[in-house]
């Protein structure tokens, strides 16, 4: 059963004549919106896959990054526009992509998020303990933009093709909206109850899906079992911009060495919490494997794993 503005998918390069069968959507029951309400954040994520958590940070300060964000943005095309263009999860050059690598050494709130009580608090109840209570690891960090005539990005999980659905969430995920995101700026596009799904994503087929529309200052949280995409921008003058944040348990390997890519000076006054999220500890599963060949600067950042929040 089709459901609000359910649409199928678009893929960049694909013609509008696209041949591939369509998957309908299949949901019952509202589509989750924007509240601050966490046993409602709680049961849309059970039901529905994902939810809108409102008013994270205020209007005013997703304003001013998305100030910050478009002037950074600005600075590294001048450098090499090939720094935040053309990126493989999404080739369409009009779009731009920040790498949180980036993010954290160019302003504290960038680094402050990611330890934000919202995140790691669904993120505790999502995956749950870890062998002997170490800290989970920030997986993945980025600002994605999307601008005006960008085709929607591929309907996709954020998760390994190896990894058995059966197997349960391996990542929290949330993206920060720093501007309204509506279906016509490139929504993120979501196929609700397909974290339930049995069946591995394919390319093969078109999924009907839905878009997120939240607004400013809220964060869209979801899981690696959901499928979704960014939406086409159809817009003639709206830009699109997240941070897309993802959580994973100590096990995994991250996409982002932190430690090898943080200037340990913007690290000096951090918590414990902000480095065991970010990787800044010898110990891994129990087992310590030195860092004696790290810069001083780096091993005077190093803590213990085990959570303390």
């Amino acid at each position: 059963m089709a459901v609000g503005n359910a649409k199928r998918q678009m893929v960049s390069g694909m013609s509008a004549g696209d041949s591939r069968p369509v998957k309908p959507l299949d949901f019952d029951g509202p589509l989750p919106r924007p509240t601050r309400d966490m046993d409602q954040i709680r049961a849309d994520l059970g039901r529905a896959g994902y939810a809108i958590a409102a008013e994270v940070i205020t209007p005013q300060k997703a304003k001013e990054m998305r100030n910050f964000l478009a002037d950074e943005i600005a600075r590294l095309e001048a450098i090499d526009v090939d720094n935040v263009r053309g990126f493989y999860t999404d080739n369409d050059d009009r779009n731009r992509r920040v790498s949180g690598a980036e993010l954290v050494n160019r302003h504290p709130f960038f680094r402050d998020i990611l330890e934000h009580e919202l995140p790691l608090g669904i993120t505790k109840e999502i995956l749950g303990p870890q062998t002997h209570d170490e800290s989970y690891l920030i997986h993945s960090y980025g600002a994605n933009v999307t601008r005006p005539g960008s085709a929607q990005q591929g309907i996709h999980r954020d998760r390994g093709g190896n990894v058995p659905l059966s197997a349960g969430a391996a990542q929290t995920r949330f993206i920060w909206c720093l501007d309204d995101f509506v279906e016509e700026n490139g929504a993120t596009r979501v196929v609700p109850g397909s974290h339930l799904d049995t069946e591995p994503q394919s390319w093969s087929v078109q999924y009907e899906s839905v878009a997120a529309e939240a607004p400013a200052g809220s964060v869209l949280i979801y899981t690696d079992l959901l499928l979704h995409g960014t939406g086409a921008n159809v817009s003639s003058n709206l830009e699109r911009a997240g941070v897309i944040i993802g959580y994973c348990p100590p096990w995994w390997k991250p996409m982002i060495q932190f430690p090898m890519t943080t200037d340990p000076a913007a690290m000096q006054d951090s918590s414990k919490t902000l480095r065991q999220l970010m990787g800044y500890s010898s110990v891994a599963i129990g087992f310590d494997e030195p860092w004696t060949f790290a810069p001083q600067a780096v091993k005077d950042l190093l803590v213990t794993p085990e959570m303390e929040w």
